[in-house]
């Protein structure tokens, strides 16, 4: 598809996006060309737009933003057989390169060479954009432009959820942003057995208890330490004695299993808190 279109773009390495208007991408055989009907700002694009450390370090402007994306497919290349003109189709952000000895063996989510749209190369803040054929996860047709566009953002959820076994676990979700309330959605589903949240936002305090937060506080003013400790004792109570000898006392100061930071903070993760009363290594995902 020949023409152009407009973009949002990190055209300079300073804080701020232009709207530009660009040429419209062409596709390779194995790639499909798919026209934007939604995107979602993620925090990497708010870090990008303020040109931070991380992203200097990171982005090579000029640079087409956004990876969180849906749209209908409206071309495909001559090598892609499992998509048709018309799907509606959620991207994948990770672009593997296919070849290196991790692709081949199985472990593309891992690849040396992985390639994030709207950070390593041109993303979908744009009207169309041109990307692998197995980036593209095709969608139900009434599946809601809402909730589409938040499938690459909802598999980190899921990723991190995963990373460790949390069945009958108690699970402190910290931050509760987008990705930390889908975590609490996503835990209680795997079989949690008690998930508690905390945020400085009022706001996002009401969501985590609307996602099924068994106990969800203020980090600064509510008493973080002692009211889980509470809710356990009562718990406790309704008990059976036998059953009560295998439960440990609810500490949020203790880290029994990991510590599964996401994100892209302004530094270095603090290593104490997961390191304190015994507490196995941290284990970071990315």
């Amino acid at each position: 598809m020949k023409g152009s279109m407009k973009a949002v773009v990190k055209a300079k390495p300073e804080p701020g996006f232009e709207m530009q208007n660009v040429s419209v991408p062409s596709i390779k055989p194995d790639e499909v060309l798919v026209k934007v009907q939604a995107t979602s700002i993620c925090g990497t694009d708010l870090h990008i737009y303020n040109w931070d450390d991380w992203s200097a370090s990171r982005v090579k402007p000029p640079l087409i933003m956004g990876h969180e994306v849906c749209g209908e497919v409206v071309e495909r290349g001559e090598m892609v057989s499992n998509h048709d003109i018309g799907d509606f189709v959620s991207l994948e952000s990770h672009v593997i390169c296919n070849n290196c000895a991790y692709c081949r063996t199985g472990l593309g989510h891992i690849c040396e060479n992985t390639k994030l749209i709207g950070v390593d190369r041109d993303g979908g803040f744009a009207e169309y954009i041109a990307i692998a054929a197995q980036n593209a996860w095709t969608n139900p047709k009434d599946l809601p432009l809402e909730i589409a566009v938040l499938q690459e953002n909802f598999g980190n959820a899921v990723h991190t959820a995963f990373a460790v076994d949390l069945r009958a676990k108690k699970v402190l979700v910290t931050g509760c942003g987008p990705v930390g309330l889908m975590t609490i959605a996503v835990a209680k589903a795997i079989g949690a057995r008690a998930i508690y949240a905390t945020d400085v936002s009022l706001y996002r305090i009401d969501f985590a208890r609307r996602m099924g937060a068994d106990l969800a506080l203020h980090a600064v003013d509510d008493p973080v330490i002692e009211r889980p400790a509470r809710l356990q004792h009562r718990t406790e109570q309704r008990l059976r004695t036998f059953e009560r000898r295998y439960l440990v006392e609810t500490d949020l100061r203790k880290i029994h299993h990991a510590l599964l930071p996401l994100g892209c903070g302004p530094g270095p993760l603090p290593a104490a808190a997961g390191q304190a009363d015994g507490a196995q290594p941290r284990r970071e995902i990315k």
